[in-house]
């Protein structure tokens, strides 16, 4: 008998995913050999760049102290790496360039994931991304509740297209040169989670009426805490506070008509959303995001995961950390960059805490062999631009954690392959001949797809990632 790690709870049409709780499994059958955790992968776009003088740390190898925007990954920095000297310029931003040029921001959000030029594959269908081509690997033995990923977004259509077809600014996972959509809306991907069919991954009907999904399932769930173990009925108890304290706060940002509802009173069917998306306010939608993505990991409801904060050249409005007006959104912000270096890094700083707030959560949560979710996944941070005003796609910001299940050797260095970086280093620095998408082989190797070439990219794994 085959054994799954993931347990649910199910009533009236609906099915809650629960983390791993080694006592049910073992109630379900005596003996049971403990499961190997699965691995998991995730990808997060960062827009317009990073201060890299901010950024990039003074010295390399295992002994190097945090930069003002690396600050925040202090609790885990153990299980991180800094690299730089990553280029891929030649991908990005090709000689010949087609005619009108796509902007640079653009150029480097269609290559982002899959290293594939905009004007070598722009109605092709060999533009896949590093996370779609993980997945026969990720979702080997049963598969999870969601086994194409999830795609999410905090911010839609800026009306920016950058001379090339919108999806390349809007999009980084792809699949055989489909554009998969992100989900913008909080309630959504909470639907799209909680709410799912366990064969087709489609939101339940039933779900559409209910007024919380913990109400349909309270019966199964005090039957199972009875048979539970102390630690894995306060896990099971921690697990719906956190669903119901979603739920709630989804309903206090105020639910779209447009969606189908989860958790308001009187809900609609789904309908397509309008072109222009209204978006949520950062500060109220980033913390749901991460509660959000920690949870499907956690619960085994997929195993991908790509999340981009703002599209290329990103209108995202940080005025409640920054002040100023509702114009000086980050693109605009870059654009002067000498200028604007506090606000600039002080929205750098505030992503890389949101990166880090789901990175320990990932770390607190502990498998069946004793280690967490971090060390199972394999976690990608990076821009489609290096320097915001420069548009440069060499020198640019990369911050992986994780470890692949052992397979990468992620140990808190840094890797530098710009030795001759002057510091105070410059906002663009020198380029190295190390492809960024060397970084993708190592990933794709370290799961056992042994493949020396990744899209555009060349040259092999880093022997520097590698165990």
């Amino acid at each position: 008998m085959s054994l799954s790690r993931r347990s649910f709870l199910r009533g009236a049409g609906v099915t809650l995913a629960l983390p791993f709780l080694p006592s049910a499994l073992w109630s379900r059958r005596a003996g049971a050999a403990s499961c190997t955790p699965p691995r998991r992968f995730m990808a997060w776009f960062a827009p317009d760049g990073m201060v890299m003088p901010n950024w990039t740390p003074t010295t390399s190898g295992s002994t190097w102290a945090l930069t003002p925007i690396l600050a925040p990954l202090a609790p885990i920095q153990d299980k991180i790496l800094i690299v730089t000297g990553l280029d891929h310029q030649d991908i990005a931003s090709p000689v010949p360039a087609p005619i009108p040029a796509p902007t640079p921001n653009v150029e480097g959000c269609a290559c982002f994931l899959n290293m594939i030029s905009i004007d070598n594959d722009d109605a092709g269908t060999t533009r896949t991304s590093l996370d779609q081509a993980l997945l026969p690997v990720l979702n080997a033995g049963a598969p999870p509740l969601l086994p194409t990923g999830l795609q999410i977004a905090l911010q839609g259509d800026n009306a920016l297209c950058g001379n090339a077809n919108c999806n390349f600014s809007r999009v980084i996972s792809w699949s055989d040169g489909a554009a998969l959509p992100n989900i913008y809306d909080p309630q959504q991907v909470f639907q799209q989670m909680f709410g799912a069919s366990l064969t087709t991954g489609a939101p339940t009907p039933a779900n559409t009426q209910r007024a919380s999904i913990l109400d349909a399932v309270v019966a199964e769930a005090q039957s199972l805490s009875l048979k539970l173990s102390p630690s894995d009925r306060l896990k099971l108890d921690s697990h719906t506070t956190l669903v119901r304290g979603l739920e709630t706060r989804l309903q206090r940002l105020g639910m779209s008509s447009s969606a189908a509802s989860a958790t308001g009173g009187s809900c609609t069917s789904p309908v397509s959303p309008a072109a222009q998306v209204t978006l949520r306010p950062i500060e109220s939608s980033f913390p749901i995001m991460i509660d959000l993505m920690a949870l499907a990991f956690e619960c085994d409801i997929t195993r991908a995961i790509t999340f981009m904060i703002g599209e290329a050249a990103s209108s995202n409005n940080y005025q409640f950390l920054i002040g100023g007006p509702n114009a000086s959104s980050q693109y605009n912000l870059s654009q002067a960059e000498a200028a604007n270096l506090a606000a600039l890094t002080t929205i750098d700083t505030f992503e890389i805490a949101q990166a880090a707030a789901l990175l320990q959560r990932l770390d607190s949560m502990i498998e069946a062999d004793g280690q967490s979710i971090l060390d199972h996944t394999t976690f990608y941070m990076s821009s489609e631009v290096a320097d915001g005003q420069a548009g440069n796609h060499w020198d640019m910001p990369v911050l992986i954690a994780g470890g692949a299940s052992g397979g990468l050797r992620v140990d808190g260095r840094h890797i530098n392959y710009i030795p001759q970086m002057p510091f105070p280093r410059p906002f663009v620095g020198p380029q190295s001949s190390v492809e960024t998408g060397r970084v993708f082989i190592s990933i794709l190797q370290a799961h056992g797809i042994m493949q020396d070439t990744f899209g555009m990219a060349t040259g092999g794994p880093l022997p520097e990632l590698m165990p």
